[in-house]
């Protein structure tokens, strides 16, 4: 157990981009990551509930070489490569950790302040404290470092001044290309921006049919199905929650879980390698096990496909990346661009040639690093907002169905109308007989 016992407490796995295993590691967190491959699956589960692996799995699971490279066999399905990320020497890792505070929710107050006249002011006071700027911060130095190399090679002091002076870039040439540039850019952003909305609307398509099917389910199941009712109410919850945690990468299925469903409903969860196939199957077997009207079972059923439809395409944008042919050739594009700017400036500019390459780089960076953030949505999107609306709102269709139904009047009940008294709006109800 030593070398798997290692292997667990390494800082991070990360496949593909995605974090696996995140220190501390969790028994857990170990399984749902190692479910993902069928041939380390069965060892993962074994772990998991003995505590304990056989001689052929901790092979599998524990060698150095398995730590150190790569998962062969899991590269085989996967094409996917195991790299060892610390986060405390990661200069990535601080922007990673910021990307929740992007998940903004939007009232009243939130909308009068965006509106505000004074927005202006607040945007430049706050962009030393931006995250964008922040996590720009090397490359452009990078950028404003290779300006200032340039200008003190034609500076009087440099012995190489008569040898820069042939090496100028006629501005013209920066003119012409700057349109293309601005196109790779616009076009990324915009790229980026569609799967951003689409995973919103998805996702606000999500909150709306789940409404729909447990307004379904308590109208229409029998008044004895009260347990099948509750138990429609959390499955349709417990989805929602685990549709957001399958599409994040560094959250626990399991601690998730646990406030909404029973143990054993969870513990059935766990063992699942797709936990939210899962809970929609179950769906369907309440809906089933309700005994309906057919045409009604057809209708909530319905909803259970819209569910599945919201799955795969959620899945669809997680696993399908802008063609990485094209990020690359707009982030090739740009350095070089702004790599031989200075050549063009420090003519005119002189030492001026230095602040204007670092503005020039941040704004051009700052708007393709906002295509790059926005690209994968959901680790930006509120969906703990949405996850909770759910809960809130089919858990109080469920506590109030019986006062609601109390509301409705009964068949052959005295008709009641409403007749206005005067014009501060007080109404009268006055019984008229049938």
């Amino acid at each position: 157990m030593s070398n798997f016992s290692s292997f667990l407490t390494r800082p991070s796995v990360r496949v593909t981009g995605k974090t696996l295993v995140k220190s501390p590691c969790k028994r857990n967190s170990v399984c749902s990551a190692l479910q993902r491959c069928d041939r380390t699956r069965g060892a993962a589960l074994q772990w998991k509930k003995n505590g304990s692996i056989g001689s052929n799995s901790k092979a599998l699971l524990g060698s150095a070489w398995l730590r150190k490279h790569a998962l062969s066999r899991v590269q085989e399905r996967t094409r996917a490569v195991v790299t060892y990320e610390d986060p405390d020497t990661n200069p990535d890792t601080a922007t990673e950790r910021a990307r929740k505070y992007r998940r903004v929710v939007f009232g009243g107050p939130e909308w009068v302040r965006h509106r505000s006249t004074q927005r202006y002011t607040r945007h430049i006071m706050s962009m030393t404290s931006s995250r964008v700027v922040q996590a720009l911060l090397y490359p452009v130095s990078c950028f404003a470092l290779s300006a200032g190399v340039v200008c003190f090679l034609d500076s009087q002091l440099s012995p190489w001044h008569d040898i820069i002076q042939p090496l100028k870039i006629p501005v013209s040439v920066f003119s012409l290309s700057g349109g293309a540039l601005s196109l790779l850019l616009v076009f990324r952003t915009n790229v980026s921006y569609g799967r951003w909305w689409e995973a919103r609307k998805i996702w606000g398509g999500q909150l709306n049919r789940s409404r729909d099917f447990v307004r379904q389910g308590l109208t229409w199941f029998s008044e004895e199905d009260e347990g099948l009712k509750m138990q429609l109410q959390r499955y349709t919850a417990a989805f929602a929650v685990a549709l957001k945690v399958h599409l994040r990468y560094d959250e626990d299925m399991e601690a998730e879980l646990k406030p909404i469903l029973f143990p054993r409903e969870l513990e059935a969860a766990m063992k699942e390698a797709h936990v939210p196939n899962h809970l929609l199957r179950i769906m369907s077997e309440i809906v089933i096990q309700a005994e309906m009207d057919p045409m009604r079972t057809t209708q909530m059923d319905e909803n259970i496909t819209s569910f599945e439809d919201a799955l795969g395409k959620c899945e669809r944008i997680w696993k399908t990346p802008v063609p990485i042919s094209y990020s690359r050739l707009a982030s090739r594009f740009l350095v070089f661009w702004l790599a031989f700017l200075p050549f063009a400036l420090f003519k005119d500019l002189g030492w001026l040639t230095i602040p204007v390459e670092a503005m020039i780089a941040l704004f051009l960076l700052g708007i393709k690093d906002i295509g790059i953030e926005i690209e994968e949505p959901f680790s930006i999107l509120a969906l703990e907002a949405i996850c909770t609306s759910v809960a809130n709102n089919t858990k109080a269709m469920l506590d109030t169905q019986e006062r609601d139904r109390a509301l409705v009047e009964p068949r052959g009940a005295p008709t009641l109308t409403l007749e206005i008294i005067d014009s501060s709006s007080k109404v009268e109800a006055k019984a008229l007989g049938n």
